[in-house]
């Protein structure tokens, strides 16, 4: 399987496994270091079970990021 570029170069980015930390509502690397904050609270604030959707959403992002982690 040939990887695009973008994803080889995210590869080359990341220490895996990558995590979504709740509190800080942000994705964070093997080594406790920034990859991205989890947005959208404008668009879910008065949608049902709003915090749940929001964690849903980083934790998803988590494990498709992870997905990609080459297998050794």
């Amino acid at each position: 399987m040939t990887l695009p570029e973008q994803t080889k170069t995210l590869l080359d980015t990341l220490s895996f496994p990558v995590s979504y930390d709740q509190l800080g509502q942000s994705i964070k690397d093997a080594n406790g270091l920034l990859v991205c904050d989890v947005r959208g609270w404008g668009k879910i604030q008065f949608m049902d079970k709003a915090e749940e959707r929001h964690d849903a959403i980083g934790f998803v992002i988590a494990d498709l990021l992870n997905s990609l982690q080459p297998t050794k």
